[in-house]
């Protein structure tokens, strides 16, 4: 009889990148909203000063991401990432000691650090390095982390904040990333799969982890030299603008053509988990089909979600607005390393996403003000949603067009 294979290493990888998406990711980024009115009414500031220390983690990231991923090859990955976990529990260990806003802006600048250093960042270059087969499914379960940390988190963060406090429960979020990230940065991560004799799946020669020059692609030098790597950085930067922009307005708009407050958080709470299944979706159709033909999809959907929400004021609509945007928005989590590793190879890979996520954060930081710029010429959203409908077919000719123009190596 033959004997049962083992389980690919790497679909442990995918394991620690889920749990960090889950437990680091998803509080910093989908759970500050929990946090607004308890902090603001205790400290005695505005809602606009609390939220301004998002920017401030936004910022931060932005300029520490090209540094993130020049580290994680300088350093053994398990050290790497165990100290950025570190950094993450420290920075919410540091909200809840905060006496005034001024702490609160200082450790939301290590925050920031330690989310594009110690999630998004390793998630993607650890998957492209464990996969050449099965990449696209992989990333979309890793990533789906975030989605399911919505979920999962948002009510238990909710009742402890009632319960026993926002410093209470900022200390709690600092002891659940610890305790469920740490085990699996200390003991089962590892940089590639030559660092324990094995191949990326999809491969039967192993690699020596000395001999990263064989990988094919482009240095990061090389590559921020093609006009790909500026139409990708473009692309990257619109879709920021579009996945993110109708997430901050949604309620307001809502409210504004006639639905419920409670329909605004329905559609909110069913985006997330059609978000999570996008991503498990979209990773699979980018192993399936042609690239430029699964950009094509994630840009019609994202279309299909702006023209729904012309009428999301009914049932209906909000739903397939919800639906369509759970699969659009993997044009700004999933597809950008996808592509980039498409296009530049796995040589340099690390450090040419580390420079990419700047324009990530740097479209997500615009969402805010494009809407604001564009809401203030009429007071109302549908310019809006018709300028979103145009920048969503523009991301694509922009990431077609880096995909075509694809350097050769």
């Amino acid at each position: 009889m033959a004997k049962n294979k083992k389980i690919f290493y790497g679909w442990w990888i995918v394991v620690a990148c889920f749990i960090s998406m889950t437990t680091l990711f998803t509080p910093i980024v989908n759970l500050i909203s929990l946090f607004t009115d308890p902090v603001s009414q205790d400290l005695g500031i505005s809602r606009s000063q609390f939220n301004l220390y998002f920017t401030i983690v936004t910022f931060s990231a932005m300029i520490a991401s090209p540094f993130a991923g020049r580290l994680m090859k300088k350093f053994d990955i398990r050290v790497y990432l165990t100290f950025f976990t570190i950094l993450a529990a420290i920075s919410y260990i540091g909200f809840s000691f905060s006496t005034n806003i001024i702490m609160f802006y200082f450790f939301s600048i290590l925050q920031g650090i330690a989310l594009i250093a110690g999630s998004i960042i390793p998630a993607s270059v650890l998957i492209t390095n464990w996969f050449n087969e099965k990449r696209g499914l992989s990333l979309g379960i890793a990533l789906s982390g975030s989605g399911f940390g919505g979920i999962i988190l948002s009510p238990v963060i909710n009742t402890l904040i009632t319960q026993l406090g926002w410093r209470t429960t900022y200390l709690i979020i600092a002891g659940i990333i610890l305790i469920t990230i740490l085990p699996f940065t200390i003991f089962v991560v590892r940089f590639r799969p030559a660092d324990l004799g094995l191949a990326p799946l999809g491969e039967t020669t192993v690699k020596d982890p000395k001999e990263a020059k064989e990988l094919k692609g482009l240095m990061q030098g090389q590559a921020i030299k093609t006009p790909s790597f500026w139409l990708l950085a473009l692309a990257i930067i619109i879709t920021g603008i579009v996945a993110n922009t109708m997430i901050i307005n949604l309620t307001p708009y809502l409210t504004d053509i006639g639905a419920t407050t409670q329909r605004a958080a329905f559609l909110l709470a069913f985006g997330s988990a059609t978000v999570l299944i996008g991503k498990l979706v979209v990773g699979r159709l980018f192993d399936k089909v042609n690239l430029v033909t699964a950009l094509i999809i994630l840009s019609v959907c994202n279309i299909l979600s702006f023209v729904s929400l012309l009428g999301a004021d009914k049932l209906i609509p909000g739903l397939l607005y919800a639906t369509f945007t759970g699969v659009g928005a993997t044009a700004l989590t999933i597809a950008p390393s996808y592509v980039t590793a498409k296009i530049f190879g796995e040589k340099d890979f690390s450090s040419i996403f580390g420079v990419v996520s700047i324009f990530s954060s740097l479209g997500t930081a615009l969402a805010a003000v494009v809407s604001g710029v564009l809401y203030s010429i009429n007071n109302s959203y549908i310019l809006v949603l018709y300028t979103l409908m145009v920048l969503a077919a523009v991301s694509f000719i922009l990431y077609a067009l880096a995909v075509k123009t694809k350097p050769k190596y």
